[in-house]
């Protein structure tokens, strides 16, 4: 007979703890569909901060990685300059994997817009082999059969990410065509 893990505090949320509304999971969920090079996106609450994850095929070597995270935050750095942004976070790292590499990128949510996760996606295109997390290969961020109001609709979406109100750590992930979205 399976046995269930025990539950702290009986599944009930704690004190000055709120679920997620569905529009915070809304957000989220468009990220991943918006951009398909983004394998995960977690929002920290107390940072107001979105991490975004890269899964890229290795090996990268060492000189490469500091040269991607370098065009990175030089790229948005004169983006921020030509927008008159004024971000808050802006941090970029590498993990190792096995043979594949994960960037993580993390930015705040206050100065986060459309256009810099474009120019991100585009940017770290160019520079490495992402692997998409639904299996889309090189497809574009939007799909070539994508019509125009649906377009319209994820960057209005995508817009939002700056009204995330969660208490809770929120974590957006693919599982094949699927996306979820888990509170901590």
């Amino acid at each position: 007979m399976a046995r269930r893990a025990p539950v702290r505090n009986g599944g009930i949320p704690q004190a000055g703890s709120v679920r997620p509304s569905s529009k915070d999971v809304e957000i989220l969920a468009t990220l991943l569909v918006a951009y398909p090079q983004v394998s995960r996106v977690t929002y920290d609450p107390k940072r107001k901060a979105l991490n975004l994850a890269f899964l890229c095929k290795g090996p990268i070597s060492a000189k490469k990685r500091k040269d991607v995270v370098k065009s990175y935050l030089d790229s948005v750095g004169v983006y921020f300059d030509l927008t008159g942004t004024r971000a808050h976070i802006t941090e970029c790292m590498w993990e190792k994997m096995d043979g594949y590499y994960c960037l993580l990128i993390e930015r705040d949510i206050a100065s986060l817009s459309p256009g810099e996760l474009n120019l991100t996606v585009e940017l770290l295109g160019s520079k490495v082999k992402i692997l998409y997390a639904s299996g889309e290969g090189d497809a574009s961020a939007y799909g070539d059969d994508m019509n125009a109001s649906a377009r319209v609709f994820l960057q209005d979406s995508v817009n939002q990410v700056r009204n995330l109100e969660s208490t809770r750590k929120l974590v957006a992930l693919r599982e094949g065509e699927k996306v979820l979205v888990f509170d901590k």
